[in-house]
């Protein structure tokens, strides 16, 4: 939880390892009183099946081991209670901090999305800066095509095959990909989530009137 921001929360970081901790110790816990319960069960069968068969042969009855995997298991029912306490007092300790330190949380957490935005537009805006220059390469060799159209060569070999594209000829056509426009729409808008650009003011005097 809050993992962009944990290091700046030491304390929130010591429940949060101790909420972890006993989070696998639980599981760890669970498996055994299950491993045990299913232990225990097929002992008791085994316990009769063996008593039923030594009582018809007038022999003695071989001593159960139910009883051991009994106490077990109950040993292990109280280990998980206690883990399951533990850990509700632990969530509960990591909820009372988060409420008692919201606003500097939440402040961390707006300077986090602030600091990740300028990543992503800065990437960005080098993205859509080579995607302006891979646009102006099309277009300079689409218009060299057009105002000096290589020579036609002769035709001497057989008819062939032609492609028929209707509508405007675009990338989206041939590719199946996004309109040019879409793309630099969506670059655009990642180059807006970094920091707003500050508007200079009138100097000193605003800076002491705020």
């Amino acid at each position: 939880m809050l993992e962009m921001i944990i290091d700046k929360l030491p304390t929130l970081a010591k429940i949060e390892t101790t909420v972890a901790s006993l989070e696998q110790k639980h599981g760890e816990a669970s498996a055994r009183v299950q491993g045990l319960t299913i232990k225990a069960n097929q002992a008791r069968e085994h316990d009769l099946n063996a008593a039923a068969v030594a009582l018809n042969s007038e022999r003695k009855v071989p001593k159960p081991t139910e009883p051991h995997l009994r106490e077990q298991l109950d040993g292990a029912q109280r280990d998980l209670e206690v883990l399951e306490r533990r850990l509700s007092l632990a969530n509960s300790d990591r909820a009372r901090h988060i409420s008692e330190h919201h606003e500097r949380i939440l402040a961390l957490l707006e300077e986090a999305h602030a600091s990740q935005g300028s990543r992503v537009a800065a990437a960005a805006s080098e993205a859509l800066e080579a995607l302006s220059a891979y646009h102006r390469a099309e277009d300079e060799a689409r218009n060299l095509r057009r105002l000096h159209p290589a020579p036609a060569l002769e035709n001497s070999g057989g008819p062939e095959s032609t492609s028929v594209v209707w509508g405007h000829v675009n990338t989206r056509n041939f590719t199946g990909g996004p309109q040019r426009g879409d793309l630099e729409g969506t670059l655009r808008y990642l180059v807006s989530l970094g920091a707003p650009t500050v508007v200079e003011g009138g100097g000193e005097d605003d800076l002491d009137a705020a």
